[in-house]
């Protein structure tokens, strides 16, 4: 979170702010909230878009060399719109943060669970991005998406018509025994493990794919070489969402 805030040039004292707004809104992924969830995720919201609008003003009147700045600062004919803005800064904070801090977690615990694969990269790095394939498909950051039909079209043998909505399970198909030999093991070497849909496919590729891959490989290696003998300690608490599968607490030891 703090390199994102630092990327969209957000003012130190309210970076608590952004890590606050950010894990309340991230419920409103999931089908059926209950209606105090929903209403704690709307207030964030709408704090959030209120701060977005006076920070946009902010870097207009006096633009650094942040990213916010450069958007704001765009010539005419390239100038994005408010709502756009707005937009664009919700997929970073999104995209960058939440989907991020999952991974990395189910990374850890995995591995912890898993301690010939933890040394074996250890003693070879070159198999990180391997590695963060794989956690991608056992554990997917984000379990399930949603598509709309554009037009009639037959999926295994059933007419879906146009304007249905299809709930798309990533976790699922992740572990097709089809796909993937003995889908529920962790194999940090697999071959084809870039196959997972973790980050949907095709015209609806997730656009920060790269970058999370990244960000993963670099923390998850700079972990174990840090902290060679960190664990896992006490019991980790998964987050209460169904769309996002992640940790809201994970207890380790550093050593």
């Amino acid at each position: 979170m703090l390199v994102i805030a630092d990327l969209l040039g957000v003012p130190t004292e309210r970076r608590e702010d952004f890590l606050r707004w950010g894990a309340a809104a991230a419920a409103t992924l999931d089908p059926g909230l209950s209606l105090r969830r929903y209403l704690s995720a709307e207030r964030a919201l709408r704090a959030m878009h209120r701060f977005l609008r006076s920070h946009f003003e902010r870097m207009r009147r006096d633009p650094g060399e942040d990213l916010v700045s450069r958007l704001v600062s765009l010539p005419e004919d390239e100038a994005l719109t408010e709502r756009e803005l707005h937009a664009t800064v919700m997929l970073l904070l999104g995209a960058g943060f939440e989907t991020t801090v999952n991974l990395l977690g189910n990374a850890v615990v995995l591995l912890d669970a898993h301690r010939d694969q933890w040394d074996a990269l250890r003693a070879d790095p070159s198999g990180w991005p391997k590695a963060v394939e794989e956690f991608l498909r056992l554990d997917s950051p984000v379990q399930f998406t949603g598509r709309t039909a554009r037009a009639d079209v037959v999926l295994a043998g059933r007419t879906v018509q146009a304007g249905t909505r299809v709930t798309v399970l990533l976790g699922a198909a992740n572990r097709d025994p089809d796909v993937f030999a003995e889908p529920a093991r962790l194999d940090v070497g697999r071959a084809n493990a870039r196959d997972h849909l973790a980050f949907s496919g095709d015209i609806h590729y997730c656009v920060g794919a790269g970058l999370a891959r990244l960000e993963a490989v670099v923390g998850l290696q700079a972990l174990s070489e840090r902290f060679p003998g960190l664990r896992v300690a006490g019991s980790p608490v998964r987050r209460e969402l169904q769309t996002l599968r992640g940790f809201e607490e994970l207890p380790v030891v550093l050593r």
